[in-house]
């Protein structure tokens, strides 16, 4: 029989995630709905979970918005707005 052992393993999550962002750069100037959600999300310094929850949407949700797999419907564009600070809905953005 083992002995049971009651440990913590503590490592930083510097190593695991990479400073560039896993290599998908940020636009300085984004030109999509996804581009301007990441962009936000990255300068309030928060991660997919929290940021989709500021939004009212699930993780999936925001993640497919952010690659810009889908668009956001005409229901989030009020939350998405809210959440930038500005409504990138105006500006043409696709």
């Amino acid at each position: 029989m083992l002995p049971c052992y009651e440990r913590t393993v503590r490592i930083s999550r510097d190593k695991y995630l990479s400073p560039r962002n896993r290599g998908i750069q940020v636009p300085k100037e984004p030109t999509t709905i996804g581009g301007h959600l990441r962009r936000r999300r990255l300068q309030l310094k928060i991660f997919q979970p929290e940021a989709a929850r500021r939004l009212g949407v699930s993780m999936v949700s925001l993640s497919r918005w952010e690659c810009d797999k889908v668009f956001p419907t005409a229901p989030y564009h009020t939350q998405i707005a809210q959440y930038l600070g500005y409504n990138p809905f105006e500006n043409g953005t696709k």
